[in-house]
């Protein structure tokens, strides 16, 4: 299936940069109400990794975490949205979702996952060697439905290594 025909050319140029080694492979999924699917490109799952990254490319960009080895419809877990009411444009969401994509396939990652009493959160950072940064963090209250991953205590983090280092040669 040709990736270029659900990506912009700049997210297309970033992942052939990223991870040249790797055959993306688009995944398609029909969408309740809309007459397009759901695009979702998987990326690579480093050695050791705690949890993958997934790409949706459409209906809307969005960066997904899944633990590995779990069934992904028992799991809720961190993602990102990019959201049009967040950018000025779709030059400067393409470029964002880039930017975002470039740091979690480049750097080591870990997600924050905490365990409140009426919310769950979960936080994405990047290591830059001097410390961690954040990327993008969410929370939703656990009584909607939704099933996170159980947790000893209040808190539990969970780490992935570059998928640049990984993936590379």
């Amino acid at each position: 299936m040709e990736l270029g025909r659900y990506l912009d050319e700049r997210t297309l140029a970033a992942l052939h940069r990223l991870l040249p080694n790797f055959a993306f492979e688009p995944v398609l999924a029909p969408v309740s109400g809309l007459s397009e699917p759901s695009v979702t490109i998987q990326l690579p799952v480093p050695a050791g990794a705690e949890y993958s990254f997934s790409l949706t490319v459409q209906p809307e960009k969005q960066i997904h975490a899944r633990l590995v080895n779990t069934e992904p419809e028992t799991e809720y877990f961190w993602y990102m949205p990019f959201e049009d009411a967040e950018f000025k444009n779709s030059i400067e969401l393409d470029r964002a979702f880039v930017e975002t994509l470039d740091v979690i396939v480049s750097n080591e990652t870990r997600i924050v996952q905490k365990h409140g009493l009426l919310m769950e959160s979960f936080r994405c950072e990047y290591n830059t060697g001097s410390g961690w940064n954040r990327i993008y963090g969410m929370s939703a209250l656990r009584p909607g439905g939704f099933k996170p991953p159980r947790i000893t205590g209040a808190k539990r983090v969970y780490h992935s290594p570059p998928l640049v280092s990984a993936c590379s040669g």
